[in-house]
């Protein structure tokens, strides 16, 4: 019998993406569906989509049992934020779903609230609902998050065009080291950009730049391929240079977008005004589909295979 294992977590997600849209009525209110950040679903409003997304984290996967739980409250919100980030959306509406032990004090209950209220309040959201069941075992919070676009700044992972220039924001590798608990999700510089600028595809780093780009090809609709220069790639201090960390630790929740390359001086000099938050070029997207490569430093090429986070590798 084949497990979920054998597959992984993103040949289980194809499945189960072929089984919910066979269902799929003739006239949906789905404009997209599995294969993003998140669903877009039309609204009552004809100039704006909604934008529907839901993450877990969970103990012992996300985070250990002595994370402050505070901690585990900001990463389980802010997950959910830059999904609704790199749709170049706004973020609404949450609620809030929380697997408990009995024996789990009150307070730190509370201090996981306090986490979620201050990330959901940084970016205008606010919690509007939830549950609470009782575990044996692994505790989790579960948050799903309702969002907004204006159809015109609606910002996919399926539009790179060959050519492209392809940008990511701030530094990559060693999550481990504490960022994952801690990072803060590109809303602002998502919205930014897709109200200033034709981006072509988007998408938030989480299972790491090498499956990322992965996720890139296989929702392209211009059969492409990309070439990334090892020598550009932006290495977090925390990775301590290792660009293997870079290319696949994951959970880096920075913004990767591709964008017409002769917009991109332009880009860098209104950036810099902007925020001060790195801007990279790393490299191009390309007339090879399906292929992901990595030009070093003498000019070689190698295929980037995918080793960023999957939830069922072995």
């Amino acid at each position: 019998m084949i497990t979920v294992r054998d597959i992984g977590e993103f040949g289980l997600i194809r499945k189960l993406q072929k089984i919910i849209e066979s269902n799929r009525p003739s006239r949906s209110s789905v404009v997209v569906g599995i294969g993003d950040d998140c669903a877009v679903l039309r609204s009552g409003d004809p100039g704006k989509l909604l934008l529907y997304t839901c993450d877990p984290v969970v103990e012992g996967v996300h985070y250990l049992a002595q994370t402050p739980p505070r901690q585990i409250g900001w990463k389980a919100m802010a997950r959910n934020l830059s999904d609704i980030a790199a749709m170049g959306g706004l973020p609404r509406w949450a609620v809030v779903s929380i697997g408990l032990r009995p024996a789990t004090p009150v307070k730190y209950v509370e201090r996981i609230y306090d986490g979620l209220r201050a990330a959901a309040g940084k970016f205008g959201c606010q919690i509007v609902g939830g549950d609470i069941a009782h575990v044996r075992r692994e505790q989790f919070v579960v948050v799903a998050l309702l969002g907004e676009v204006e159809k015109s700044k609606l910002t996919l992972r399926s539009g790179a065009k060959i050519g492209d220039s392809v940008l990511v924001t701030g530094t990559l590798g060693g999550s481990l080291h504490g960022k994952h608990l801690k990072f803060t999700p590109r809303v602002a510089e998502a919205r930014w950009l897709a109200q200033n600028f034709p981006i072509h595809a988007m998408i938030d780093l989480s299972d790491g730049l090498s499956g990322d780009l992965r996720r890139l090809v296989e929702a392209s609709k211009n059969r492409v391929g990309f070439e990334v220069f090892a020598a550009e790639v932006p290495i977090s201090p925390a990775a301590r240079g290792s660009l293997n960390a870079a290319l696949n630790d994951g959970e880096d929740f920075e913004l990767l977008f591709t964008i017409d390359p002769r917009s991109v001086t332009t880009l860098r000099k209104q950036w810099l005004r902007k925020f001060k938050l790195p801007l990279t070029e790393i490299g191009s997207v390309v007339r090879s589909p399906g292929k992901v490569s990595l030009v070093t430093a003498n000019g070689r090429k190698r295929f980037l295979t995918h080793s960023g986070y999957d939830h069922f590798a072995s």
